[in-house]
């Protein structure tokens, strides 16, 4: 069990630090702090899970918005199930709505098709 201040660190140096865990889990071994990776990614997993109300009240407000700004990015996946290689790229886009409101999600998705962004917007009614 992570306590609540463990996992605002371990959610910080991933996310914000962008740290992979097999680093912070080295960095916690010298300090004589057994932790797998493995439990690490479980606690992330289960704090995402805590998270997901916050994310569909972002999802929504940023539907609210008269204007939405919108782009992909490559990023490369490591070891993704249902893929050939070893090294993929994938696809995350980033909304965001206009600088007053501040909100930015990222959607992963191993294709770039289309339907992607239509999913994401699918009942928006503004400018893109």
């Amino acid at each position: 069990m992570a306590s609540p201040s463990v996992s605002a660190m371990l959610l910080t140096t991933k996310y914000v630090d962008g740290l992979p865990l097999h680093r912070f889990e080295t960095m916690l071994s010298r300090h004589g702090i057994d932790i797998p990776r493995q439990t690490l990614a479980r606690w992330i997993i289960r704090r995402g899970e805590h998270l997901q109300s916050l994310l569909n009240l972002m999802h929504d407000r940023l539907l609210e918005s008269p204007v939405i700004h919108c782009d992909e990015n490559r990023v490369q996946v490591l070891k993704e199930l249902d893929r050939d290689t070893p090294a993929s790229l994938g696809f995350g886009g980033k909304p965001r709505g206009p600088s007053d409101q501040k909100v930015v999600l990222f959607d992963y998705t191993s294709s770039s098709a289309w339907e992607v962004p239509l999913r994401l917007l699918e009942s928006y009614r503004g400018y893109l």
